[in-house]
C-alpha cells in the first residue's frame, strides 16, 4: 500500500461530499461565528478530502461555505495519493477533531475581552476559564487594630466610597433609595449579606468586648421587630436585584427560621440551609452543646445563574483546617473556613474572605455585581477582589467604612476615592 502524501487542488464547494457520520457537532451560535469569519477573512484554513470526494476534515467550514450561497466557488482542499482504507478515514475524521489540543488560558487571558468574544467566546465561556484559577487566601486583617486607628474618619453617613470596581455607600441599608442611589442604572444577581444576629451583643464594643466606636445597632429586638428589620432590608435589596438572583442570608441558628419565612412572604424559594463549620468553639456553659457552626440561608429568585465548573470539595472547604474532614468534603452545603478566635474579632459577625468563595464562583460569573447590605468589616468585598467580581455594599457605622477603606487599600495599595454627600435622604 502506498504510503500518504497530500496535495493541494481546487474543487467546487458543492463537490465536496459530507460523511455520513461525523463527529463534530456545531451549535446555531457557533455556526453564526464561523459564518462571520468566513465572510471577513476567506477560508483560511483549508478541507482535507479523501479521493472520491468525501470531506475528513472541515466539514463545518463546507457547510457555512453553502449557507453563504458559495456552493459554486472553487477552493483549495487537500487531498491524498490514494483512497483511504475505511480505518484510516475513520481515525482521521475523529483525530483531526479531537487532537486540537487545549487552550492555554494565560495567553487565552492576555488577549481584550471584546476581541474574545467577537472571535465566537460566549460569556459561559470566558467565565469558565477566568474562574480556574481564582482563589481566595484570607488577608491576615487585624481587625482590633484597623478599628482602634479608624475612631477618627473623615467619612460622614451619605459619602460615597470608590474602592477600584467596588463601591461603599454609607448609609442605612432598609432605605431602598440608599441602594437605588448606590446602583443607578445597574443591578445586582447574587444578594449576600450578613445581618446582626439579634443575640444581645453589644456592637458598640465588638466581639472582644475591648473596642468601643459609637455603634447604636438594636442587638436584642423582639421576634416581631427582628422579623420587620429583616424584611426591611430584604425588600430594599430585592429593589435592586434583577428578576433571576441568588439571596445568601446569614442567621443566628436561633433565628433562621425569620428569613425562611421571609423568603417565603417574598416570593423567594428556599433552596438551601448552609452551615458553617468553624475550626474554634464558641464556649455556651448554660447550654449542653459548644456552638461551632453558623448558618446561612439560601434562596433563589427565577432561574438565576449557576457556574457549569464543579468546585473542588477539598480546595474550597477545607482551607488551613487539617485532617479528619473528609465526610464534609463531600457535602456541598457545608462550608469550612478558618476563623480567629471570638476576641480577635471586633465586628459581631465577623467573617473570613475565603468563607465566601464557594457561594461567589458557584453563583456569578467575572464582573457580576454583588450586594452585601452589611459591609462590616469588608471581607465580601475582599473576596471579590480576589475573584474578579465587584461588591456594591453599604454600612451604616462610618468607623466601619474607615475600616473596609483601611482594608481594601492595604490590600490593593489603591487609593480610595470618597464621594462627599453622594446621598441625602430625603
Amino acid at each position: 500500500m502506498k504510503k500518504l502524501q497530500w496535495r493541494t487542488e481546487v474543487r467546487a464547494v458543492d463537490e465536496l461530499i459530507p460523511q455520513a457520520i461525523n463527529p463534530r457537532t456545531i451549535t446555531d451560535k457557533q455556526m453564526s461565528d464561523l459564518k462571520k469569519s468566513l465572510k471577513k477573512f476567506g477560508l483560511a484554513e483549508i478541507p482535507a478530502i479523501d479521493a472520491d470526494g468525501s470531506i475528513l476534515a472541515g466539514h463545518q467550514r463546507v457547510k457555512a461555505l453553502k449557507l453563504l450561497g458559495k456552493g459554486s466557488e472553487k477552493i483549495d482542499v487537500r487531498i491524498p495519493n490514494r483512497k483511504l482504507t475505511k480505518a484510516e478515514a475513520n481515525q482521521y475524521l475523529i483525530s483531526s477533531n479531537k487532537l486540537g489540543g487545549d487552550w492555554d488560558l494565560e495567553a487565552l487571558k492576555s488577549f481584550d475581552l471584546d476581541l474574545l468574544t467577537d472571535s465566537g467566546f460566549d460569556d459561559l465561556e470566558l467565565a469558565d476559564f477566568w474562574d480556574r484559577d481564582l482563589t481566595t487566601e484570607d488577608d491576615e486583617f487585624d481587625e482590633e487594630k484597623a478599628v482602634e486607628g479608624a475612631k477618627t474618619t473623615d467619612i460622614e453617613l451619605g459619602d460615597l466610597l470608590i474602592l477600584g470596581k467596588h463601591k461603599l455607600l454609607c448609609s442605612d441599608c432598609t432605605d431602598s433609595d440608599a441602594l437605588k442611589a448606590l446602583f443607578g442604572d445597574e443591578r445586582t444577581s447574587m444578594i449576600y449579606s450578613d445581618p446582626p444576629f439579634n443575640t444581645k451583643l453589644d456592637y458598640d464594643k465588638g466581639v472582644g468586648l475591648r473596642a468601643n466606636y459609637g455603634g447604636d445597632v438594636d442587638d436584642d429586638k423582639s421576634p416581631e421587630q427582628y422579623k420587620a428589620f429583616v424584611r426591611q432590608t430584604l425588600e430594599a435589596a430585592l429593589s435592586v436585584a434583577t428578576k433571576n438572583t441568588h439571596l445568601f442570608y446569614w442567621a443566628d441558628e436561633a433565628w433562621v427560621w425569620v428569613t425562611q419565612i421571609l423568603y417565603n412572604e417574598l416570593g423567594i424559594k428556599n433552596r438551601r440551609l448552609n452551615i458553617w463549620l468553624k475550626n474554634n468553639a464558641s464556649p455556651t456553659p448554660n447550654v449542653a452543646f459548644n456552638k461551632v457552626t453558623e448558618m446561612c440561608i439560601y434562596g433563589t429568585l427565577g432561574s438565576p445563574y449557576l457556574s457549569k465548573q464543579v468546585l473542588d470539595a477539598t480546595g474550597v472547604m477545607n482551607k488551613e483546617l487539617g485532617t479528619g474532614n473528609q465526610l464534609l468534603e463531600d457535602l456541598s452545603n457545608v462550608w469550612s473556613a478558618k476563623r480567629l478566635s471570638a476576641s480577635q474579632y471586633q465586628h459581631p459577625t465577623s467573617k473570613p474572605p475565603s468563607l465566601h468563595e464557594k457561594a461567589i464562583k458557584r453563583c456569578t460569573e467575572p464582573n457580576d455585581i454583588i450586594l452585601d447590605s452589611f459591609a462590616g468589616s469588608g471581607s465580601t468585598l475582599i473576596a471579590a477582589e480576589s475573584l474578579n467580581r465587584r461588591v456594591y455594599t453599604i454600612e451604616q457605622n462610618p468607623i466601619f467604612c474607615e475600616v473596609v477603606r483601611r482594608r481594601y487599600e492595604k490590600l490593593t495599595g489603591n487609593k480610595v476615592e470618597i464621594i462627599k454627600g453622594f446621598y441625602e435622604k430625603g
